[in-house]
């Protein structure tokens, strides 16, 4: 048993190691042909080329306009270097002033590019921005079919290669047995990609996971009056979990739904604390019955926080309804994969654990005085914008 313990610290650990838990990094891209090439609207968090090139020479925490001016050659020769079209035989060059834009979730630079090259009916595309610093950063590229069509979604992750994506037929293009496909037989979301980077954001988000691992730890024991017991059978202990997991999946759905649907809006700002607070509320009330038999009602009250928290992957992207929906419900599943990969991992994990002397102390209550600190540094770091913990 005491191996077992080891290995629950370890993934602890291991945890703990990406403690700056905060929005994934995502960047978005609009791309448009034209009647000589090819437009691009490329929208780039400041924090995260803050990240890659230091932007914030004061130190303050915060960039002002003059700092991201004085490196626009810089961010500009960075940007295209890191995004290749044809194998680099369709240059970008700046079609207009770069300019910032506030969101919900902080300030983007937006570059408006062009290209003038022979495109045919489709493009390759090398995407690799940030891959140096952040291998789990995302583009979320829209492309415009034009004549009413819905638009084109793909992922591009910087560390999967060039990938070929379709754009509007012109009558000079060469015509090709796909070509003469129905256009509704062509999926306009690239399901494949949206179910991926549910995954992905689920296996990030740090924050989440930690909720998550907090239901889990008292899953495998039952509270009596003389203290915990360790459940006699593992269906004692997978069932109630099978419930308390199906409440929070109910609850981020519907708030995953209505914010990217940009019906309701709430700033990461409050959001983010938020799900560190709902974080420390399932830690204590692993230490001290708080939720008095409720854990489930609270369960779903949580999980409408923490679909916000993975709402804005789709909200920025402003799809038609159609496109939205089938892009959401890929998301959403893939979403529900990775949660159920380590759901099953961990408490596997703890059944085995179980019935160690030491679970309730070391187990139960250690891992929930680290999740609740860990949470509560987080929430500091949320609420005043500041970075405590080294990375």
């Amino acid at each position: 048993m005491l191996r077992f313990g080891l290995l629950f610290g370890l993934l602890l650990f291991l945890l703990a190691g990406p403690v700056r838990a905060h929005k994934a990094s995502d960047a978005y891209l609009q791309l448009q042909r034209t009647d000589d090439g090819l437009a691009l609207r490329w929208d780039m968090s400041l924090r995260d080329l803050d990240a890659m090139l230091e932007l914030d020479k004061n130190g303050d925490q915060k960039l002002s306009w003059g700092e991201v001016r004085t490196r626009l050659d810089d961010i500009l020769a960075y940007a295209l270097a890191h995004l290749r079209l044809q194998q680099g035989g369709c240059a970008l060059t700046e079609a207009q002033p770069p300019a910032l834009e506030s969101r919900v979730d902080g300030s983007y630079l937006v570059l408006q590019l062009s290209a003038t090259c022979a495109i045919g009916p489709s493009v390759e595309i090398d995407y690799r921005l940030f891959r140096e610093v952040d291998p789990t950063h995302r583009g979320l590229l829209r492309v415009e079919m034009g004549s009413g069509a819905a638009p084109a979604l793909r992922s591009l992750d910087p560390m999967s290669g060039a990938l070929t994506v379709d754009l509007p037929r012109r009558d000079s293009d060469p015509v090709t047995p796909a070509a003469t496909a129905p256009a509704a037989d062509v999926p306009a979301t690239a399901g494949a990609g949206f179910f991926r980077d549910g995954i992905h954001h689920i296996l990030i988000g740090y924050d989440h996971i930690l909720f998550l691992i907090c239901l889990l730890l008292p899953a495998v024991l039952q509270r009596r009056a003389g203290g915990w017991e360790p459940v006699r059978r593992w269906r004692d202990a997978i069932w109630p979990m099978v419930g308390t997991v199906t409440m929070f999946t109910l609850g981020h759905s519907i708030t995953l739904a209505l914010a990217g649907l940009q019906w309701v809006s709430l700033s990461p700002r409050l959001i983010e604390p938020a799900i560190a607070l709902t974080i420390i509320v399932a830690a204590a009330d692993n230490l001290y019955p708080l939720l008095r038999g409720h854990r489930r009602v609270f369960t779903f009250l949580f999980g409408l926080i923490h679909g916000f928290g993975f709402a804005g992957v789709l909200a920025e992207l402003a799809l038609p309804t159609g496109s939205f929906v089938a892009a959401l419900l890929q998301f959403n599943l893939g979403v529900e994969a990775g949660q159920l990969v380590v759901v099953t991992l961990a408490l596997a994990l703890l059944l085995a654990l179980r019935h160690w002397r030491r679970y309730p102390p070391v187990v139960l209550r250690g891992g929930s005085v680290i999740a609740g600190l860990l949470a509560a540094i987080w929430f500091v770091e949320r609420v005043f914008d500041l970075k405590l913990l080294p990375v």
